[in-house]
């Protein structure tokens, strides 16, 4: 089969068997079946070096074909802008387990971070490498389920009153009033791990007699960040984050935007994710991997930020969009009745599509979306028209045309009040 940089490519994307993923909600999409039970946490659909997705009845990857003819496939802005590359990956995320703790640097930090860990040899896959590449990676989540994720601090205040929930943690009050904020993370993240433990162990074993049910409550997910990362009685020093976090509920079809800097940490749920095409995080616990804490402050964005759910605003054509910040990428949603037609028209900028549900179909290209296949690159200059089958649902990723200068905002900052 050859390709053309004018025709649709279906695409098989890469399954990622993290083991924080579930088991059914991947393979039940592909319409496989997950006869070995193990994990399937993300899968990938893009051009990332770690997984890049397959073209179906081809022998080359997305990523080689790109290579090949990066002007033709992505067109010639869109290849200036971002070297040859595809600047977004797209993600369908199975959430069983809480992710650790994460932070993505800005362009400008991965760019001078990434400088200097090549430059004093640190290779590329090290556990204790901090900057992989010299990208940012702005994040769009948009719920596929019922979603919960930990986004941003809260505000002063509201940190200052969990320091009230145990007497042991009366001792962080004056470092809080002294220093702020980030003294008090600071403190916290350069603990001891006997202190670390000294510290947590009250709150667990009230929480372990209280058994709160509640998704919104720090306590739930505290307890079950016990149950994952408490190893020979020591503590995972997260906990902490989860009381000083915002605990966030998307529905289905809500979203939210990570910026760079921003912590935050998916807990449970599946999830559309489109990211610029990075892999650079910055670990804040959590987690068994490796943690940086003076790379973690220098790129931690410590105001209080309220969470802001975002809803597909009306578009152009059929299309709705999710509106960010990010010129890396652009993520819009339609949906059609059976025997409906929907016009699939980027200009000249790739897209790539994913049909969630139902079925589309284009006699023009001889082009099929259904459970057996789900996802279409579409080059620069490719325009489709798909009737619907069935009753559908789709999903496209591409590039933010109107945003092609400068970083992504730091997030949305509110007063200490």
């Amino acid at each position: 089969m050859r390709t053309s940089s004018n025709s649709p490519l279906p695409l098989r994307g890469v399954i990622q068997h993290y083991d924080w993923g579930g088991y059914n909600y991947i393979p039940n999409l592909l319409n496989r079946r997950n006869t070995a039970r193990n994990p399937a946490a993300e899968l990938w659909l893009g051009a990332h070096p770690k997984g890049p997705a397959d073209l179906v009845g081809h022998s080359a990857t997305l990523a080689q074909v790109l290579q090949k003819n990066p002007a033709g496939y992505l067109g010639n802005a869109v290849s200036r802008r971002f070297r040859g590359r595809l600047p977004f990956l797209l993600k369908i995320l199975d959430v069983r387990e809480m992710l650790s703790i994460q932070v993505h640097p800005s362009k400008e930090a991965a760019e001078a971070g990434f400088a200097w860990e090549e430059a004093h040899g640190i290779p590329r896959d090290a556990p204790h490498r901090n900057f992989r590449d010299d990208n940012h990676k702005p994040e769009l989540g948009v719920a596929l389920t019922d979603f919960y994720l930990l986004h941003g601090f809260r505000t002063y205040r509201a940190i200052a009153m969990t320091l009230n929930l145990v007497p042991e943690w009366g001792e962080l009050r004056p470092i809080l009033e002294q220093g702020g904020v980030k003294a008090l993370y600071a403190e916290i993240m350069s603990a001891s791990q006997e202190r670390i433990n000294r510290l947590l162990e009250p709150l667990v074993k009230e929480l372990l007699d209280e058994k709160p049910t509640d998704l919104l409550s720090p306590g739930y997910w505290t307890l079950e960040a016990h149950k994952r990362y408490t190893n020979n009685g020591n503590y995972d020093r997260g906990i902490f984050s989860i009381f000083w976090f915002n605990i966030v509920h998307l529905r289905p079809g809500e979203g939210i935007y990570q910026a760079a800097r921003l912590p935050h940490a998916y807990l449970r749920g599946c999830c559309v994710e489109l990211m610029a095409n990075s892999d650079n995080v910055l670990r804040g616990g959590l987690t068994s991997k490796h943690i940086d804490v003076t790379q973690l402050l220098r790129n931690t964005d410590f105001n209080p930020v309220r969470p802001e759910i975002l809803f597909p605003q009306v578009g152009t054509g059929d299309w709705d969009d999710y509106e960010t910040p990010a010129p890396d990428f652009k993520l819009t949603v339609s949906e059609k009745e059976q025997g409906e037609d929907l016009e699939v028209s980027v200009g000249q900028t790739p897209c790539i599509l994913f049909l969630c549900s139902g079925a589309l179909r284009s006699s023009t290209h001889q082009l099929k979306l259904d459970r057996h296949q789900r996802a279409v690159f579409l080059p620069a200059g490719c325009a489709v028209t798909l009737h619907a089958t069935e009753d559908a649902e789709v999903y496209c990723a591409g590039v933010n045309t109107g945003l092609v200068n400068g970083d992504d905002k730091q997030g949305h900052h509110v007063s200490d009040n």
